[in-house]
């Protein structure tokens, strides 16, 4: 699960839009030192600067440095950085957009959110909420687990769809069979787009449907 900025969140924290990046400071310590953040390109970058010196005060990030005064900055660094990633930084579920796009449809339709039910961050059930019964899972795997000749990550869905639909849609190129699933009654799908959303949407209630019945 990855965590993504909010840029309105961010400004309003109290960043400065600069050229290309955002800015930030504070005072810490009796006004003897300030921190500076700058946050560019999706990475977020932080260092002390003593004010009568104007360095900047390394010794915050020397994990073998200690003592009760550089202690006291480095708790206070550490604090503000901690602040600003609850206050401004989101978790993002997914990374692909049409994955989004199923999560949006889950949750508008179904009142579902898919479920992290393991010690990871990759792989989300999609659960029935009336029975608990599951009618998907979207996963995070390498296209060579699917028998594609390519180590780069992808995410998936799987769905619970009719054998003979799944028989006719299979091509190992945009649908394979279930993956981590029974083969003979999960389908599998790259949430890449080479799938239209709304023939997704429609296997989504098939599968939903599915988990109604007994």
């Amino acid at each position: 699960m990855k965590e993504k900025v909010n840029i309105k969140k961010l400004l309003n924290y109290g960043f400065i839009k600069k050229d290309n990046y955002y800015y930030y400071e504070d005072i810490l310590l009796d006004n003897k030192f300030k921190i500076i953040v700058i946050f560019n390109n999706d990475l977020l970058d932080a260092k002390v600067i003593d004010i009568n010196t104007l360095e900047e005060y390394i010794l915050v990030k020397l994990k073998d440095i200690n003592g009760e005064y550089v202690g006291k900055i480095r708790d206070l660094y550490l604090k503000k950085l901690a602040d600003i990633k609850s206050k401004c930084f989101e978790k993002e579920l997914f990374k692909f957009k049409q994955t989004k796009d199923v999560v949006k449809y889950l949750q508008t339709k179904y009142n579902v959110t898919p479920e992290f039910l393991w010690d990871d961050d990759v792989n989300a059930a999609i659960r029935n909420k009336d029975n608990l019964k599951w009618f998907g899972i979207i996963m995070t795997v390498a296209k060579e687990k699917l028998g594609l000749e390519s180590k780069e990550l992808v995410e998936i869905i799987d769905l619970k769809v009719d054998p003979k639909k799944i028989e006719n849609l299979v091509d190992n190129k945009k649908y394979f069979r279930g993956y981590h699933m029974n083969k003979k009654y999960w389908l599998t799908i790259i949430l890449d787009e080479s799938v239209d959303s709304k023939i997704i949407f429609d296997l989504i209630d098939e599968s939903y449907n599915a988990t109604k019945k007994g």
